[in-house]
This record gives C-alpha cells, structure tokens and sequence, in this order.
C-alpha cells in the first residue's frame, strides 16, 4: 500500500506551496497524495443571505472540478476528497479512510488571521487526529526534500506515538544532519540533556553525537529555538508536541503554536504520548 499525504487545500498559494512541498517528500516513499478541501457554505456567511439551494450546489460541483483538475496534472497518483463537514470532523474522516503518514497545511505569507488559522487548523487538527503535521510556509524557497534539521527538546523525557514512529522510513530518505536545539534558563543547571537523550532514544532522526546538542540560553523559548535555526541554517524544524499543548485551550499560547506562526523553515509537529 502507498502511503498517503493528506494536504489540505484551499487554491491559495499557501497551499500550493505545501502541495509542492509534500509532493518531494511522497516522491521518496512511492506515496500517493490526498487533497482536502472543506467547503465554506455561502449560505453560512450572513452577507450571503439570499443564496440559493441551486447555487450552493453549482459551487460544490465547482470546486470538485478544480480538485480533479488539479489531482490530474500531479506527477503522483492523487485522490480528492471534499467536505462539507467541521474541519475536524474532515479531518479524522480522512484519516480514518487512509491512515496517511503526515498531513500538510500551508501558511500564508501576509496575514492578519496567521493565529486563527492556527488555532481554527492546527489546532483541531493535533487533538482530533493526533497525527503528524507539516505546516510549509508561503515563502518558502525550496521543493527539495530537507537535509538539515533541528529537533526543539525541553528538559523533559518523551515517547513518539506510533504514528508519529512512522516516518522512520521518509525521514531515512533525508540521510539528515540533525542537532538538538534546547532553550535553557538564563541561571541555574540545564536539563539540555534530558531532552537531547529521549530525542537520541527514539533514532528517528539519524546518528546523533554529543556534538549534536546546541543549548540557547537567556531568550525565550520560542525566539531562541528559531534565532538556533537560523544560525544553523536548518531547512525543517521537528517540534515534539504533547498532549497538553493543544488540548483544553492552551494550543494558541503555547510554544508549539509560536513557532507554527513564526518559523521561517518548514515545521512538522510530531506528536507524542507524555
């Protein structure tokens, strides 16, 4: 069976983008892709009053077309799935039907709405299908799988859920050069390598050395772990992300949602068990 990528798309070029994106990386492992666009209802939009049954019908038979048409000029076998359902009931009907290895959602470029996409998407999409997720920025340069990663660790232990443990394979492919970024407090001990040994224990990322750990100190989480993308040139941010962080309210303050919106490389979120 070919592993699927589900990529959520609504034809902007944020999701163009992603689709690009997640095009090289299925390439590697001979998957197939799942495109997902669920459908705004006009007669939802108050503006939209005076909408017709006719017309909301017409729309949908036009937005299939679009998904079909664009399914058909991808080099990778391509199947479309339309929605008119909540994006998390969508989501994990997906899933359900497909077991994909990751899902991906672009991020736009210039956008004041950058936190509700995040908390209305991501969100909904780390509690309900508790599955990987590739989130590529809009400006982001490059189709080509990634080559230098960084993996964001706290001062705590951790274990990948199984699926999140499924991209052992794709992120072989990458032959990646991995270092383990921890941001620490301005005084006191370190617990850097808590975080970098469970990160080594789970050998999803490639050999790692003692020389595969960077400690930031005296910044914020956030804006440290990507001030130690830049300087490491990294081209993808791993971030391991824990039940708490999107659960009862807390997804759009946490650390996670931070880099989300601000990351300049592409960002997979992989989620685990504690």
């Amino acid at each position: 069976m070919h592993p699927a990528f589900v990529v959520l798309t609504d034809f902007s070029p944020a999701a163009e983008r992603a689709l690009r994106y997640t095009i090289q990386l299925a390439g590697q492992v001979d998957g197939r892709l799942v495109l997902l666009h669920v459908y705004q209802d006009p007669l939802l939009e108050p503006e939209a009053a005076m909408v017709t049954l006719p017309l909301v019908l017409q729309s949908r038979k036009r937005v299939l077309a679009e998904l079909a048409a664009r399914a058909r000029q991808l080099e990778l076998p391509t199947e479309t799935h339309l929605s008119v359902d909540m994006l998390s009931d969508a989501v994990a009907e997906v899933v359900a039907q497909h077991h994909p290895l990751l899902l991906a959602l672009g991020r736009e470029q210039h956008s004041t709405l950058v936190e509700r996409l995040l908390r209305l998407q991501a969100g909904p999409i780390l509690q309900t299908a508790r599955y990987p997720l590739l989130l590529v920025p809009e400006s982001w340069p490059a189709d080509a799988p990634p080559r230098r990663l960084v993996v964001a660790a706290d001062g705590h232990g951790f274990w990948l859920t199984p699926e999140s443990l499924a991209l052992g394979e794709l992120i072989a492919r990458w032959q990646p050069r991995t270092t383990v970024v921890h941001v620490g407090p301005a005084h006191g001990p370190s617990r850097a390598t808590v975080g970098f040994e469970a990160v080594r224990r789970c050998e999803l990322f490639g050999p790692l050395s003692d020389n595969s750990l960077y400690e930031v100190r005296e910044e914020a989480t956030a804006a440290g772990i990507v001030h130690a993308v830049a300087e490491l040139q990294a081209d993808l941010l791993v971030v391991l992300a824990r039940p708490h962080t999107f659960l009862d309210g807390l997804f759009h303050r946490s650390v996670t949602a931070q880099l989300l919106q601000h990351s300049p490389v592409p960002v997979l979120v992989l989620p685990t068990m504690h």
